[in-house]
C-alpha cells in the first residue's frame, strides 16, 4: 500500500497556513465540566444517525481529559494528553503496536493500575464511581470462559449473579434467550463452550458468547479488547456486525483494534487515532481521509482507510509525525471535540449486589458443574487413584508381622503411601492457574466476591476432589497390603490419607495464588515436598542434622503424616522371628521408640492430625488473603 505525501516544504506550509486560520479557537475553548450543564451536547461525530438519540433517553457518553499514564520505574510515559470523549455508536481505538491502544481503553474501562495515572474521566459529566466497573460490559481480549458449561449455561449463570434480586428466574431467561437470539447463538445454544478433553463451540461463537455474558446488564458501555483478535476475516466481519446491531440499539461501544479490513471498518462511527500515545485523529470515520487530505496525505481509490492511516503514522519520520499531533492539536476538530458536553439528565445505573447466598450457591452450582464434567479433574483422578492404588497393594501385598521383613516393609508402606497422595495432588495445580484467569475477570466484573469463589472451591472441588479418589485408595491399599484389622484403625488410616490429599492441594491452592505461570509454580510446589520429604524422618535421622536447620521438622506435614500412620499400626502389635514361631520378641511400642516417635496415650496420635490441620487452614488462609490483595488490574 502506498502513501503519497507532499514534499516537507509544501506540508509545512499547508499547515503553517491551516494553524493561523484556526489558531485562535483552541484559546476559547473550556474543558467539559467548566460548560453549563444546561447546554444542548454537541455530537462527537456528525454522520451518527439522528434516530439513535429516540431510542433511549438514558444515553451515556464517556470523556476523557489529559490522560498522562507512565509504567515501570523508568517511568516510560504510554500516553500523552490524550482527551477525547465517545457517545453512542462504534467507537474505535487505532493504532500501530504499542501505541497505548489497550492502555487507553483498560484506563477508560478502570481496568488499570492508577499508579502513573493522571487526568481526569466522566461519565455523563460526573466523576466515575467506585462500583462503575461493575455496571459495565468488558470483553478481555482471550476467550476467559468455563468450558465445561453449554453457551445457554455460561449466560445464565452471568445473569443469575450480575443481575438485581428483583429480577424473577423467568425474567431471566428472557434476557438470555433474547441475547441468543441477537447474536446469533441458536444454533449451538446447548451446545458446551469446550476444553482441551471436550469439543465445543467455534472461536466465532466463543467470542460472542463473552459478549453476551457483558450484555445480560444493558450495559449502557461497553468496552472490548481487541474483538477480532485470533478470528478469521469472517468469523472477525461476523462479530462486528453483532456489535454494530447492538450500537444502534444505543449503546457506547468502545474498542481497541489493530488493523481492520474494510467491510469492518464501514461499521465505525468514531476514531480515535493514536501514535506513540499521542492523538493524531478523534472524529468521524467518513471524514478521516478528508482530514489526512487536507494535511498533504491522500489515500488512493482502493486502498483500505484502516491500513492507509496506519501506514500513515509508521511511513512518517519523526519530523512529520509531530507536524501530525501538532496539527491535531491545534484544529477545529479538536476544538469540537473538546467542547463536548454529555447531559447530565442521562443517569448512569449501577447494579445492585446479589445477596450472599444467592451469589454463593450460582457459583457452588456452577463450580460442581465444571468438577464433575470434566474429564481431567473427575474421571481420570478416580482411574489414576485406583490404578496407583492397585499397585500399592501389589507392591506392598500382605506383610508379615515378621521381624526380619515386618518392620521395614511396614515403614516403607506409609513413607510410600503418603508421598503418593502428596505428590499426586500436583495435578490440581494446572486448573488452579487456568480459574485463575476467570476468576480474576469475574471478580473484577463484579460477578461475585472473593470469599464467594473460596468457600465455592473448597466445598465443591478441592474437598470433593480429594474426598472420593481417597476412599477408593484407602480401601484396596488398607486391605491388600495386610494391615491390622479393625474400624477404628481404618478410619484413622483413611482419615490421614484424606488429610494428606487436601494439605498437598492447599499447598498448590498457596503457590498458583501467587504464581501463576504453570512451570515455575510447579517447581515451587516441588520443592516445598522434597524439603518437607526429607525433614520427614524416614529418610535420616533427625538428630543428625545440623542443629540450626533442625526446625524445619515441624513445619513437615510429611512428618506429621507418617507419624500418624506409623503410631496408628505400629501401636499395640508384636513382631515374631518368623511366622512359624511364637517367639516375639519386639513390640510396636519400641519400633516406634526407635524411630523417635512419642506414644504413651491416645493423644500423641492425635495431635499430629491436629498439626497437620493446622496447616491446612494457614496455607489456605494465606491463599485466601492473596486473592484478596492480588493485582486484578493490568
Amino acid at each position: 500500500m502506498k502513501t503519497h505525501p507532499l514534499a516537507d516544504e509544501e506540508k509545512e506550509n499547508i499547515v503553517l497556513s491551516l494553524l493561523r486560520q484556526v489558531g485562535s479557537v483552541h484559546d476559547n475553548i473550556g474543558f467539559i465540566e467548566s460548560i453549563p450543564s444546561e447546554l444542548t451536547p454537541i455530537p462527537l461525530f456528525n454522520n451518527f444517525q439522528s434516530h439513535i438519540a429516540t431510542i433511549n433517553s438514558q444515553l451515556i457518553s464517556i470523556s476523557f481529559h489529559e490522560i498522562n499514564y507512565f509504567i515501570g520505574q523508568s517511568k516510560k510515559q504510554i500516553l500523552r494528553n490524550v482527551s477525547g470523549g465517545f457517545s453512542p455508536g462504534m467507537n474505535a481505538i487505532l493504532g500501530p503496536s504499542g501505541c497505548g491502544k489497550s492502555s487507553l481503553l483498560d484506563i477508560l474501562a478502570d481496568r488499570k493500575d492508577k499508579n502513573g495515572l493522571s487526568g481526569r474521566i466522566l461519565v455523563s459529566g460526573k466523576p466515575r464511581s467506585e462500583t462503575f466497573k461493575y455496571s459495565i460490559g468488558y470483553v478481555v481480549q482471550e476467550d476467559i470462559i468455563s468450558g465445561t458449561l453449554s453457551v445457554r449455561e455460561n449466560l445464565m449463570f452471568a445473569a443469575n449473579v450480575r443481575l438485581q434480586r428483583s429480577k424473577t428466574p423467568d425474567e431471566r431467561i428472557t434476557i438470555v434467550n433474547k441475547i441468543i437470539q441477537d447474536l446469533g447463538l441458536e444454533r449451538c445454544a446447548d451446545t458446551r463452550i469446550g476444553t482441551n478433553f471436550i469439543r465445543g463451540v467455534s472461536g466465532g461463537e466463543k467470542r460472542r458468547v463473552c459478549i453476551g455474558m457483558e450484555l445480560v446488564l444493558s450495559p449502557n458501555i461497553l468496552f472490548l479488547d481487541e474483538p477480532t483478535s485470533g478470528l478469521d476475516a469472517s468469523t472477525a466481519e461476523t462479530v462486528m456486525k453483532c456489535l454494530h446491531k447492538l450500537s444502534r440499539e444505543g449503546c457506547t461501544i468502545i474498542f481497541s483494534i489493530h488493523q481492520p479490513r474494510y467491510s469492518i471498518f464501514k461499521l465505525f462511527d468514531t476514531i480515535l487515532l493514536l501514535s506513540a500515545g499521542h492523538t493524531i485523529y478523534l472524529g468521524p470515520s467518513n471524514d478521516i481521509l478528508s482530514y489526512f487530505a487536507s494535511h498533504g496525505f491522500k489515500c488512493e481509490d482502493h486502498d483500505n482507510p484502516a491500513d492507509f492511516a496506519l501506514d500513515v503514522i509508521i511511513q512518517c519520520n519523526n519530523r512529520s509525525s509531530t507536524v501530525l499531533q501538532s496539527s491535531y492539536l491545534q484544529s477545529l476538530l479538536y476544538s469540537n471535540n473538546e467542547s463536548l458536553i454529555s447531559n447530565d439528565d442521562n443517569i448512569f445505573h449501577e447494579i445492585v449486589s446479589r445477596s450472599r447466598t444467592d451469589e454463593l450457591y450460582y457459583v457452588c452450582i456452577r463450580t460442581f458443574q465444571n468438577t464433575i464434567r470434566d474429564p481431567a479433574m473427575a474421571a481420570s483422578q478416580i482411574i489414576v487413584a485406583t490404578l496407583l492404588a492397585l499397585l500399592t497393594g501389589l507392591v506392598f501385598n500382605q506383610i508379615q508381622a515378621t521381624v526380619e521383613k515386618g518392620v521395614q516393609n511396614r515403614l516403607g508402606a506409609i513413607f510410600f503411601i503418603i508421598v503418593n497422595q502428596i505428590y499426586s495432588t500436583t495435578t490440581a495445580l494446572e486448573p488452579l492457574l487456568q480459574e485463575r484467569a476467570l476468576f480474576i475477570h469475574e471478580n473484577v466484573s463484579g460477578y461475585y466476591r472473593v470469599s464467594t469463589f473460596f468457600i465455592a472451591k473448597l466445598i465443591c472441588d478441592l474437598l470433593p476432589m480429594r474426598l472420593v479418589p481417597s476412599i477408593i485408595y484407602s480401601i484396596i491399599t488398607y486391605f491388600m497390603s495386610g494391615f491390622q484389622i479393625s474400624i477404628d484403625r481404618f478410619f484413622i488410616y483413611f482419615l490421614t490419607i484424606f488429610m494428606s490429599t487436601v494439605f498437598g492441594s492447599a499447598i498448590c491452592f498457596f503457590v498458583a495464588s501467587f504464581v501463576p505461570i504453570f512451570v515455575v509454580s510447579l517447581i515451587i510446589v516441588v520443592f516445598i515436598f522434597v524439603l518437607m520429604m526429607v525433614f520427614s524422618g524416614f529418610l535420616i535421622d533427625l538428630n543428625s542434622i545440623f542443629s540450626f536447620l533442625r526446625w524445619i521438622q515441624w513445619f513437615s506435614a510429611f512428618r506429621y503424616a507418617t507419624n500418624l500412620l506409623t503410631i496408628n499400626e505400629f501401636r499395640n502389635l508384636t513382631f515374631c522371628l518368623s511366622n512359624n514361631t511364637q517367639i516375639c520378641p519386639i513390640t510396636g511400642e519400641e519400633i516406634l521408640k526407635q524411630r523417635d516417635i512419642t506414644y504413651t496415650n491416645s493423644w500423641d496420635m492425635w495431635k499430629n492430625l491436629l498439626a497437620l490441620s493446622i496447616m491446612i487452614v494457614t496455607f489456605l488462609s494465606i491463599a485466601f488473603i492473596q486473592l484478596i490483595r492480588m493485582k486484578k488490574v493490568k
